[in-house]
């Protein structure tokens, strides 16, 4: 398996880009974080572990993520 860490920072909603605004609307839809953990309310960047896979039916897809 790869794994890549994604970083979302920002000071608003505002200033955040288009696929970051999909990112963070779906985790706070399904419940895998609230609005306390918004970079622009916590004061922290909110970091995502992608994994992806690397198996001969699997390679390059998307398997799982985590909120670190």
């Amino acid at each position: 398996m790869q794994q890549d860490i994604i970083s979302i920072e920002s000071s608003s909603l505002d200033n955040i880009t288009q696929n970051d605004r999909i990112v963070l609307s779906g985790l706070l839809e399904f419940g895998y974080i609230n609005e306390t953990m918004l970079p622009w309310n916590s004061g922290q960047p909110l970091l995502i572990k992608i994994i992806w896979g690397s198996e001969a039916h699997n390679a390059g897809e998307f398997v799982d993520f985590e909120v670190l």
